[in-house]
């Protein structure tokens, strides 16, 4: 740190949004985010979801990023959801609308006056996939293995002496043991939802693509491979509208990491 910069970098995540309504102008949400005063804003996908009704889909996903526009930079990666419909390059072209960056396998410099921050985003695994298969919820896994292995490349051609730390925005943390060979000082993921029900001693009763009782319900995991350590912040989302399975002691959050460069 050089003397007289600030001591620390506050990333808020915002995930599994699933257009949900927030009051007008999504205003319970951005009023929090602006309290949070954040640095970077980083959405880990299922910002969109086309199940909801009438225009709230667009609409309501549009008053979020209005609010959070004037505020700090924002970084997207699309989820599961965003795939659903043959909309997601709508969505992306929305996101940029309102200033956002969208990481589709790639990778991007966030500059900060101690540094700069390399952020790289991967696609969802339903980008790899068909229509029908995606009805059945299974992924090609080699594909987004391979992917992510772009991703890092990408991220390896940005790094320099100004490099403060890496971030991987995955949406779907049951890839922790791929996200774990890559090196990312962080990864950004969400998808789990909390696991749903939480009970004393049960960090989640179920998530999808987990199953039961997930590894990666929501929180702080450590992720180490060949002497390396990631840490992957998994956000249980704010999505409480319609769910197939309710919510129990689990409510909606936003994320706030204070990473101390």
């Amino acid at each position: 740190m050089h003397d007289g910069k600030k001591s620390k970098l506050r990333i808020v995540q915002i995930s599994d949004f699933h257009s949900n309504d927030y009051g007008e102008h999504c205003e319970k949400i951005v009023n929090k985010v602006r309290e949070l005063s954040p640095d970077v804003i980083f959405l880990t996908g299922d910002i969109f979801d086309f199940d909801r009704p009438q225009n709230k889909s667009v609409q309501n996903v549009k008053e979020l990023l209005n609010g959070i526009k004037e505020l700090c930079p924002f970084y997207y990666v699309s989820g599961n959801h965003e795939y659903y419909t043959n909309h997601n390059d709508e969505y992306s072209f929305l996101i940029e609308e309102y200033g956002g960056v969208v990481l589709k396998n790639t990778a991007a410099l966030f500059i900060t006056e101690s540094g700069n921050v390399i952020v790289a985003g991967v696609d969802d695994p339903f980008a790899d996939i068909d229509g029908e298969s995606r009805d059945k919820a299974l992924d090609d896994r080699a594909s987004y293995k391979k992917r992510l292995l772009l991703v890092k490349e990408k991220a390896e051609l940005l790094k320099n002496e100004d490099t403060l730390f890496t971030v991987l925005l995955a949406h779907r943390p049951e890839y922790a043991e791929d996200y774990a060979e890559l090196g990312f000082d962080f990864v950004f993921s969400g998808h789990a939802h909390g696991g749903q029900w939480r009970f004393p001693g049960i960090n989640g009763l179920y998530a999808p693509n987990q199953g039961m009782f997930p590894e990666y319900a929501g929180g702080q995991y450590e992720l180490k491979k060949d002497g390396s350590e990631t840490v992957m912040i998994v956000s249980r989302g704010l999505s409480y509208q319609s769910p197939r399975i309710p919510r129990i002691m689990n409510s909606p959050e936003i994320v706030v990491v204070d990473v101390n460069p």
